[in-house]
């Protein structure tokens, strides 16, 4: 059953240029969209993210895609499965695109461009070099639902030796900027990622957005949670079952002096941060110290946020400890986790983003449709804070829909001046 997000019936559908953004969760268990609403062009664009849908992938797609993603790990080819996996999900976006389109009373002539954002399948040969196979169809998603599709934005950044990603860092800086003021955004995922959001507007603002890596997230949550419960509980509601442990300051201590937590900027893993070995290394210290799995639940909890506010501290500006901190994720919704950093950060204020009318799975979503309205106007999404890139690119491959609304399209473009050039320069 899909999942409304919001909609918004005050903003109506003429006078603003109209993309969708489509998102596949990190284990092809969703596919989110959301309509976006722009007016102006390049970075001086006002947002508005319009209304969102959220719909499952059927259990078969996402079973290919673990063993999929499993062998590809093993280093061995990519299995004849591929095409299934495609195909079903490029059913999948399309149902959600037209329900989305439904519920927003959005005519789909008035839709420049579908963005899609998908965890792809990656490997990374000798020599450190990335690729990815791209878990989407552009062409069969542009037949089926007749819009013009943008896709394979990590593409052209791998092509001038970048990470591939993170690709949101910059449409979240255009949703969520503020004229005045620096803010941070902690995403709580399963893995913890921050975007540093300077203030302003121009090209010079663009240029200073810093996006990576934290460390593991929710998934270390979620691992011990299962082992605690038996299977039968996912994830930690609300963080009630970390709250009834104790901190195990050995344990949290060991997690904290993992080498990962030296490894310099950009840092940014495809996959996410494995939490898998933060896992085994504290069951096996459990068996010799005793330690019960509800006290390293609250550990972890403790040791999240602890990684989280000295990230913060190494490598964002000072003022980053006294303003405001957006936070968005699954983790928004765990009170001991959000409790624990605002402990360590007295002076900051915490907003979920949530509270701000954005869903965790629109930011999703609609950070895709903004990568596909970058690369109609022409802007470069790959700051070299971000993905190590030589040299920011315009990202992303533009597959035409039907005739009319590729002509549409094309109409729109030739009015527009293209805006790479002062921010390759910025940068």
């Amino acid at each position: 059953m899909a999942s409304i997000l919001r909609f918004d019936s005050a903003q109506t559908v003429e006078g603003r240029r109209w993309v969708v953004g489509l998102h596949v969760s990190s284990d092809c268990r969703r596919v989110s969209s959301a309509a976006v609403a722009a007016v102006g062009r390049g970075l001086d664009v006002r947002l508005h993210i319009a209304g969102g849908v959220t719909v499952p992938v059927p259990a078969e797609i996402g079973g290919r895609f673990d063993e999929v993603a499993g062998e590809i790990g093993r280093g061995d080819s990519l299995p004849d499965q591929m095409a299934a996996i495609k195909s079903g999900l490029v059913e999948v976006q399309a149902a959600a695109v037209g329900e989305l389109l439904s519920r927003a009373n959005l005519p789909a002539g008035r839709v420049l461009a579908v963005g899609v954002l998908d965890p792809s399948l990656w490997s990374t040969e000798r020599g450190g070099l990335r690729d990815y196979w791209e878990l989407g169809d552009a062409a069969r998603l542009a037949e089926s639902t007749g819009l013009n599709v943008v896709d394979a934005f990590a593409a052209r950044d791998l092509a001038r030796g970048g990470l591939g990603g993170p690709l949101t860092a910059v449409p979240e800086w255009l949703l969520l900027r503020s004229v005045q003021r620096n803010q941070v955004l902690v995403d709580l995922g399963r893995t913890t990622r921050l975007t540093w959001l300077p203030a302003g507007t121009g090209n010079s603002s663009a240029a200073r957005i810093m996006s990576f890596d934290v460390g593991p997230g929710t998934g270390l949550l979620d691992l011990l949670t299962q082992r605690l419960s038996g299977g039968k509980q996912p994830f930690d509601h609300g963080g009630r079952l970390g709250v009834q442990g104790r901190r195990l300051t050995e344990l949290v201590d060991s997690w904290l002096a993992s080498p990962y937590f030296e490894t310099p900027l950009p840092r940014w893993n495809p996959g996410g941060v494995d939490a898998r070995a933060f896992f085994h290394d504290a069951m096996e210290k459990a068996i010799d110290a005793g330690w019960s799995v509800r006290d390293m639940l609250c550990s972890a909890a403790h040791f999240l946020a602890e990684a989280t506010v000295r990230t913060i501290q190494r490598f964002l500006p000072e003022s980053c400890l006294s303003g405001p901190i957006l936070v968005c994720g699954g983790g928004q919704h765990n009170g001991m986790l959000l409790r624990e950093i605002g402990v360590r950060l007295p002076r900051a204020e915490l907003v979920r983003v949530s509270e701000m009318g954005i869903a965790s799975e629109a930011l999703d979503a609609a950070s895709a449709g903004i990568l596909a309205l970058l690369h109609l106007d022409q802007v470069p999404a790959n700051p070299p804070s971000v993905t190590g890139t030589d040299l920011c690119r315009v990202l992303g491959r533009l597959t035409p829909g039907s005739p009319q609304n590729w002509q549409r399209l094309l109409n729109d473009l030739t009015g527009s001046t293209p805006a790479v050039r002062p921010l390759r320069s910025a940068l």
